[in-house]
Parts: structure tokens; C-alpha cells; sequence
């Protein structure tokens, strides 16, 4: 079900066979946030905003996996990924 393999640039995590980016789990909070905010479930709060920018995070540290011709070419990091030297 859940499957954590090493690699040489950064760990990869999947999840029912199907590889989990982190931008995809970004989307995924913020999603979430907007349809608690769209149907009055959820107040603007400390914690609120932390998941907000944390989803943001999430999106922004990962960006280049978001288009195929740049996907898997930089090393994970908990800054936006870096890209290796040849």
C-alpha cells in the first residue's frame, strides 16, 4: 500500500504503485482548505493560515515536478529543490 524507496535524488514515497509528488500533496491541503472556506467549515485562524502556507510550501519547494520535461531532475531538499551539476 504504502511504499518509501531510496534514490539518488531524495527519497520517493508511493502510494497504491503510484509515485506521490510533493506538489500533488500541496494541492491536495489547499484543495481542502478551499472547500472548508467555500462552505463556511473553517475559520481564519493561526493554524488555518500555517496550513496555507505550508500547502504553498509544498507547491512552491517542488514546482519543477509540475512539468514533465523538468521532472526528476533536481535533488530533494527541504529548500525548492537544486538542481545537480553534470
Amino acid at each position: 500500500m504504502l511504499k518509501l524507496e531510496r534514490h539518488e535524488l531524495g527519497p520517493r514515497v508511493y502510494l497504491l504503485g503510484q509515485r506521490i509528488h510533493e506538489f500533488a500533496l500541496g494541492f491536495a491541503i489547499l484543495g481542502v482548505l478551499v472547500a472548508l472556506a467555500l462552505t463556511d467549515h473553517a475559520e481564519v485562524t493561526r493554524r488555518f493560515d500555517a496550513a496555507i502556507a505550508f500547502g504553498s510550501w509544498l507547491v512552491i519547494k517542488d514546482w519543477r515536478d509540475l512539468f514533465p520535461s523538468k521532472r526528476n531532475t533536481a535533488a530533494w531538499g527541504l529548500l525548492p529543490h537544486r538542481v545537480r551539476r553534470k
